[in-house]
């Protein structure tokens, strides 16, 4: 049946009929039958064929057949993290022509949204996702399944979590034994500010990661738990600290250097909110050495470490402000209007132009991010609005500001 499947995808290619291919060798009826799986035929016609198209039928077939060892496979890297191998084999799937005629050319296009979505390409995804909803019926039961994953992890990158949510709860587990995406799920509540129930998830994750020696993913989760957990004000930070450092040392033994900077960065946020800001300033320079200095990851260290050396008052005026327009410039670059906000607001604190901060705090800055969902990093800078009106004695705007607050609160 594959041998007929090769040979007509073959001939089409080739731009020959059947009667120019089976010229000498077999009649057109013969040759019909063979493409549809419909009579057996010798192995000697076989070759003869394969001569005509200049193929290898045995190379071929093994392709052809392999094809869904090879899906599975990519997606087990895909989902162990390892995106240069990821990278590799997206590469040598992209030069098979077979999958045109493969009964998993669904399952590949698939993998290719859930990939897309790993590298942070959603317009790619996108596109994918809408080819494929336009005939849902044709997945199967799995696929329906793999399919819900990949629109939960959509959904998540265009921040709607409450929709990710809903749709990684409508998975079918029994049929899709991929508890990796627990960890997305974990991850979801966590973006609508339940702990209890990231942390919940994340552990199930784990657990798997843990037995199938995904030492990437181990990291990231316990990361990911670390991050719940210091939501609990009365947690031994000495405990934090020991996790912390042994999450380091597996950072180190497995060569992964993305993830030891993110390991440092949010090791370096507990010591911030902590006002240990030496330590936090030295934890944020750290993570943002093994950044790329051009990227938007490099600009969330950055604004750590700024925020260290002020307030903790141990980089001079100078180099504070050298480092804000660093931050801008690259912000500028990556078109990144949040962090672009932000530093123009450091950089009126290190200049001590308090009126034209929180002119600009509540004219441009608050709206932003309440328009954009921002709303935790809204919320602290209402406490900061709320302080100052407090020092000016301005006790009417104080009280709006803790009612929001307050609101705030108990919404969540």
């Amino acid at each position: 049946m594959y041998e007929g499947k090769i040979i007509k995808f073959y001939r089409k290619k080739a731009k020959l009929t059947q009667e120019q291919l089976g010229k000498g060798v077999c009649s057109v009826t013969h040759i019909s039958k063979i493409e549809r799986g419909l009579t057996e035929y010798s192995p000697e016609i076989t070759i003869l064929l394969s001569k005509r198209l200049k193929i290898n039928i045995e190379k071929e077939l093994a392709n052809l057949t392999n094809l869904k060892i090879k899906l599975d496979y990519w997606h087990e890297v895909i989902i162990s993290q390892n995106m240069q191998e990821a990278l590799r084999i997206y590469k040598e799937l992209a030069n098979n022509k077979l999958f045109e005629i493969s009964e998993h050319i669904i399952y590949y296009d698939l993998l290719k949204a859930k990939y897309y979505l790993r590298q942070g390409d959603t317009k790619k995804a996108q596109k994918l996702i809408e080819q494929i909803q336009l005939n849902p019926n044709n997945l199967s039961v799995y696929e329906t399944n793999l399919f819900k994953h990949i629109l939960g992890l959509y959904y998540m990158s265009i921040d709607e979590h409450i929709k990710s949510i809903d749709i990684f709860n409508s998975i079918d587990y029994k049929n899709y034994s991929n508890p990796s995406v627990y960890y997305d799920l974990g991850a979801a509540y966590h973006n609508v500010h339940s702990p209890v129930l990231a942390y919940y998830y994340a552990e199930k994750a784990l657990n798997y990661f843990k037995t199938t020696n995904h030492f990437l993913r181990i990291i990231d989760t316990e990361n990911f738990m670390l991050i719940q957990v210091e939501s609990d004000q009365y947690r031994n930070f000495k405990n934090t600290i020991e996790q912390y450092e042994n999450l380091i040392k597996l950072c180190d033994l497995c060569n992964a250097s993305d993830k030891k900077a993110k390991v440092l960065h949010n090791f370096a946020y507990e010591h911030l909110r902590r006002k240990k800001y030496q330590i936090a300033g030295r934890l944020y320079k750290e993570s943002m050495e093994l950044k790329d200095n051009k990227s938007t990851l490099y600009l969330l260290s950055l604004e750590g470490y700024i925020s260290s050396g002020f307030k903790g008052k141990f980089l001079p005026k100078e180099e504070l402000l050298r480092l804000v327009n660093e931050g801008m410039t690259i912000a500028t670059e990556n078109n990144e209007a949040l962090y672009k906000v932000i530093f123009t607001l450091h950089q009126f604190s290190i200049l001590q132009q308090e009126e034209s901060y929180y002119s600009y705090l509540i004219n441009n800055v608050l709206p932003y991010f309440k328009s954009h969902g921002y709303t935790m990093i809204a919320q602290s800078y209402d406490r900061d609005l709320y302080n100052y009106y407090i020092r000016i004695g301005n006790m009417e705007k104080a009280l709006e500001i803790a009612d929001i607050i307050i609101n705030n609160e108990l919404e969540d």
